[in-house]
């Protein structure tokens, strides 16, 4: 078909159901249907998952037309084995595994230890969530334990911390340190670098609430016992459990937050990019760079 001189595109039925999906009116979309020899086999595939919609879920019908789509595609592709693999059903999402209980004195649900080392034993038996099944050794952290001049945390462990038992290893780590340099922050400066998170969730994926709420006391029991002169929340998940705010990280950082210790101190908070993150997305380095000398001005 033309108009105006210039060829009219046939849509597939899938296409047309989901341009009116989105508001476009039948008779706007009347020329770019297919003709009727190619619509008498379509409205079996098109049509069908039609049906099992569910009068209130919005856009499943055009996912069930291209999951039903990718079905059909699939059952084509022959296995190794030679056969023809059947269309599967879409397996159901697991439910998040619940905390696994820890034995007595292996968790942060009682009275924590108010020496370092004792603090760093207890962290090292945890098992107040499920992250322990996974991990190869706790993170507790790395530094000075003395006139901390910054505290620097993190979100989780990664992999090779993981293996080290140390944190930011590798190249967001590498990063992290040339940054605090250049902002003065030198070898001879009390630093002691941690984690939300104590432990690393496997694939490196964001820490459940559960998780993040299993570590938190014994965040604080470091923040309380280092009496750090401020701190350096990376990333916008330290930053929103150190600070107990839901806003995003463009709306923490830039600015100089207080956050209350178990001793009533009050030490400033700087939020910024993660170093990890920094190395994806070079263009918020300039606000990282602010961000720094923001913290070491405090």
């Amino acid at each position: 078909m033309n108009t105006g001189g210039h060829p009219v595109v046939q849509l597939t039925p899938v296409q047309l159901a989901w341009l009116r999906e989105i508001g476009m009116d039948r008779r706007q979309l009347q020329p770019y249907a297919p003709r009727t020899a190619e619509v008498a086999a379509a409205p079996a595939v098109a049509e069908a998952p039609r049906a099992r919609q569910a009068p209130d879920e919005g856009l499943r019908p055009v996912a069930e037309l291209l999951t039903g789509q990718a079905a059909m595609a699939g059952a084509a592709k022959p296995d190794p084995a030679g056969g023809a693999e059947p269309a599967r059903r879409p397996a159901a999402v697991p439910a998040a595994p619940k905390p696994t209980k820890a034995p007595v004195g292996a968790d942060a649900a009682g009275p924590l230890p108010l020496d370092w080392q004792a603090l760093q034993d207890h962290v090292a038996a945890c098992q107040a969530c499920s992250l322990h099944a996974g991990r190869s050794q706790t993170v507790f952290g790395s530094g000075a334990t003395e006139s901390v001049d910054w505290m620097v945390i993190g979100e989780a462990p990664g992999d090779r911390d993981d293996r080290l038992g140390q944190p930011f290893q590798g190249k967001a780590g590498e990063l992290l340190g040339a940054m605090l340099r250049a902002a003065g922050v030198g070898p001879e400066t009390p630093v002691f670098y941690t984690n939300l998170i104590k432990c690393r969730p496997r694939g490196n994926r964001t820490p459940r609430p559960e998780e993040i709420a299993a570590c938190r006391p014994y965040l604080q029991r470091q923040i309380a016992m280092l009496k750090p002169r401020r701190i350096l929340a990376l990333g916008w998940l330290a930053a929103q459990a150190l600070l107990n705010e839901a806003s995003d990280l463009e709306q923490l950082r830039g600015q100089v937050h207080w956050l209350q210790a178990e001793d009533g101190r009050r030490i400033p908070v700087v939020a910024t990019y993660h170093p990890a993150s920094l190395l994806s997305r070079a263009r918020h380095k300039a606000n990282a760079w602010r961000d720094l000398n923001l913290a070491r001005s405090v």
